[in-house]
Formats: structure tokens, sequence, C-alpha cells
């Protein structure tokens, strides 16, 4: 059984890998923006006064709705 060489394949392969590379870095990046804001929440709400526990919960749900809000962003982009 022999293994042909398909260019074809090898074409379509090749640009699904970087379009999945694309996405995997749009979406590590939406990531770190959104700790980034959710660590000011946390800091503002600590800096008005409000508990520590509490401020961390703020920041955590903030944290959590933007990655939720943001979905895998296009490689298009």
């Amino acid at each position: 059984m022999s293994t042909e060489h398909d260019p074809f394949d090898e074409l379509v392969g090749g640009i699904s890998k970087e379009i999945h590379e694309r996405v995997i870095e749009n979406t590590g990046l939406a990531a770190i923006k959104s700790a980034r804001i959710a660590g000011t929440v946390i800091k503002e709400a600590k800096d008005w006064g409000v508990p520590k526990d509490l401020a961390e919960v703020m920041g955590a749900d903030v944290w959590q709705l933007l990655m939720i809000g943001t979905p895998a962003v296009e490689a298009a982009e």
C-alpha cells in the first residue's frame, strides 16, 4: 500500500493549522486583557472600601463574563 502525496490535502491542512493557531493566539490575548480588567475591578473595589473577599468575587465575575462573551476570535480579523 503506497501513500500518495496530495498537494491539495497538504495545502488545506496547512491553512487549517494556521487558522487554528491564530484562534488560539487571539483567545489567549482576550484572556490576558480580561484578566487585566478583572484585576482593575478588584483593585478599584478595594480602594473604595469593598471587602477583599467581595472584591475578588467581583473581579472573578467580570473575568468570567468577559471570557464567556468573548467568542473564539476568528482568524479573518
